[in-house]
């Protein structure tokens, strides 16, 4: 790679400029296994999982697993022993958001602010266009269906935002002068493109809360709405957590709200204190009725700009009762500011019919289930990064149903302290 001559200095002892080059170097892990690496299907929750690929190259230099942003197979079902068994081809986009529905149909938020909604059989059957909704789009019961879009806030609601001096850690920021912010919308529509319900950030937030480790104009990056199931609280009469009311997460100020669908207003908000708290986290939901935890809210802690050394380089999966805001349980590596498991900036989590939980780590491409004392009992490593994947149940939808259960085999990966690859000259041909 040629390099780039970048500045230069001057050398101390000679009085003479030294350019200093620069170049960048794009690194790879050198073995990294793809495709099903542990499965005990007698401790494992088995599904099917609704994949994409993220990234436009795989987990090698090499191995490009995009052409011109697409592959025949963009979305598809993977069984546990990581073989596809349907495939959707969708509109070319970087992000590809799907949600599978219990009809066999796929919503998947597309490019240029487009939502579209395929078949079973890959036709295209809705598509609603003008709203952004990249990072989470959501199915309800009534077919209606919710979206994000982060849309620059109005004009006098700009005007309320200020420039401020933050410190000597960070440069003045001119969030009021120069910066005109994004906000987050939400947005219900009906099968006629029709807005039966909107939601506006900016009208019920302090727009002078912000992080300024984020970029400019993005002072919330809502990455998740997720509404509220029946659940246990609402039952004994806390109305904050009516369902149906909408778990949404602004991930840029760390913190979550729970909005009232009735009347619009914010009736809950939330974060955790946890080795220095919230860092970026992603997809907070509710843990539906009859599942191990039911009624607390469990999220993925990237570890984005963490306010503790503790958390550094550490993704943790919290779950907490939402009532108290104490967290009950977490998964995370051992070990001081390792990186075993880390995602800095996508992923995702499901709590399991059988107590597991499923774990997205979005940016390596790495899904895995553990079980509640945190036995990894499966992992698949995708051919890329992967978009907010999600476990699948067998009987899901009709096409589901009609389809013979696949074999679901054991896989025990080799001992890695005394594992060794061998020799090429001493390899069987």
């Amino acid at each position: 790679m040629r390099p780039t001559f970048s500045k230069t200095t001057t050398a101390a002892s000679t009085g003479l400029l030294v350019a200093v080059a620069s170049m960048v170097v794009i690194a790879y892990p050198s073995v990294f296994p793809t495709g099903t690496t542990i499965y005990k299907p007698d401790q494992a929750y088995s599904s099917y999982i609704l994949i994409s690929d993220h990234n436009d190259k795989g987990n090698h230099s090499s191995a490009a697993v995009r052409a011109e942003g697409q592959v025949p197979d963009d979305v598809r079902l993977v069984d546990m022993n990581g073989n596809v068994v349907h495939s959707w081809a969708v509109a070319p986009n970087f992000n590809k958001r799907s949600r599978l529905l219990p009809s066999g149909n796929l919503l998947y938020a597309g490019p240029n602010r487009t939502i579209y909604e395929y078949d079973w059989d890959g036709n295209e059957v809705w598509r609603h266009e003008g709203t952004g909704s990249t990072n989470d789009l959501r199915w309800l019961p009534n077919n209606n269906r919710l979206l994000i879009a982060h849309q620059p806030i109005p004009d006098e609601f700009q005007a309320q935002v200020e420039d401020v001096d933050i410190g000597p850690w960070w440069e003045p920021r001119k969030r009021g002068s120069e910066e005109h912010q994004n906000g987050a919308d939400i947005y219900e529509v009906n099968l006629a493109g029709e807005v039966v319900w909107e939601w506006h950030a900016h009208e019920h937030l302090d727009l002078n809360r912000f992080s300024p480790a984020t970029p400019a104009n993005d002072w919330l990056h809502v990455n998740s709405i997720a509404p509220l199931p029946e659940n246990k609280w609402f039952d004994a009469g806390d109305e904050r957590f009516r369902p149906g009311n909408i778990l949404v997460n602004a991930r840029n100020i760390d913190t979550m709200y729970i909005v009232d669908k009735p009347t619009g207003e914010v009736v809950w908000e939330g974060t955790h204190t946890y080795k220095g708290g919230m860092a970026h986290s992603h997809e907070p939901e509710m843990i539906e009725k009859g599942l191990l935890g039911a009624g607390n809210i469990i999220l993925f802690d990237n570890s984005l700009f963490p306010r503790s050394r503790q958390h550094t380089g550490q993704t943790f999966i919290i779950e907490m009762d939402p009532t108290t805001q104490e967290v009950v349980w977490t998964y995370e590596t051992e070990g001081y500011a390792n990186i075993k498991f880390f995602s800095k900036t996508m992923g995702s989590q499901r709590r399991l019919p059988n107590g597991n939980t499923f774990i997205a780590e979005d940016n390596t491409g790495r899904l895995f289930q553990v079980t509640p004392d945190g036995e990894i009992v499966w992992e698949y490593v995708n051919r890329g990064g992967t978009t907010r994947p999600s476990p699948v149940p067998y009987d899901f939808t009709p096409q589901l149903r009609a389809m013979a259960q696949p074999e679901e085999l054991a896989v025990t990966p080799p001992d890695n302290l005394e594992w060794r690859l061998t020799p090429d000259a001493q390899r069987q041909p």
